[in-house]
């Protein structure tokens, strides 16, 4: 993860555009920190945030590479196109996907302590929280079948124009964009095997 942070850090800092499209992570941001970001893109964490409350709620433990995403580094969000397909809604084939992937930020905000940073509207837990509860407010309806599914999947961040949502597969790490038809959480196909791959995967289109 660490050099997949670094090689991203690099090459967003080389973008024309990465401030202007990182404008809203910075917003409530600290601004000591915000000024660093906008600088460095990485800057080292020297504390870490805790894990256990997304134990609690959701009775898996985020795997290690998440974890490491949160804790290495203050940063914003990783975006950028994907060399991808896209499942088509209907069943029949995949069609190529050059929608911008948005993997959520790692930003502390003015008056949160480190362990806060895992309750950010944008963060892992409000994503799976969401992602989740589309499935489980009635397991005894048509998609009750796919909430046992549902619970093997975190949510680590969403594409910009079509809103689907970019989940990790928690018992093999691969990452897969959400199908929303109504037989399936996601595509039958992974965009990436891990979320260091996706990473090193993405690139600008200007």
């Amino acid at each position: 993860m660490k050099n997949a942070l670094r090689d991203y850090g690099k090459r967003a800092l080389e973008g024309s555009d990465f401030r202007v499209r990182c404008q809203s992570d910075f917003e409530n941001g600290v601004p000591e920190l915000i000024a660093e970001v906008q600088n460095k893109f990485l800057v080292p964490r020297t504390s870490k945030t805790a894990f256990e409350p997304f134990r609690e709620k959701f009775g898996i433990e985020l795997p290690d590479d998440v974890k490491e995403y949160i804790n290495l580094y203050w940063h914003a969000c990783v975006y950028g196109a994907c060399n991808c397909d896209k499942q088509k809604e209907n069943g029949e084939g995949y069609y190529k996907f050059d929608e911008g992937l948005v993997l959520f930020p790692v930003l502390k905000h003015n008056g949160e302590t480190d362990d806060d940073i895992l309750f950010q509207e944008q963060g892992v837990y409000e994503l799976t929280k969401e992602f989740r509860e589309d499935y489980e407010e009635d397991v005894e309806d048509s998609q009750g079948e796919l909430a046992a599914k549902v619970k093997d999947y975190i949510c680590v961040g969403w594409t910009e124009y079509s809103a689907y949502k970019i989940l990790y597969k928690v018992s093999t790490g691969e990452i897969y964009l959400q199908n929303s038809s109504e037989e399936k959480v996601v595509d039958d196909k992974p965009i990436a095997n891990s979320l260091a791959e996706l990473i090193h995967k993405l690139y600008f289109l200007i």
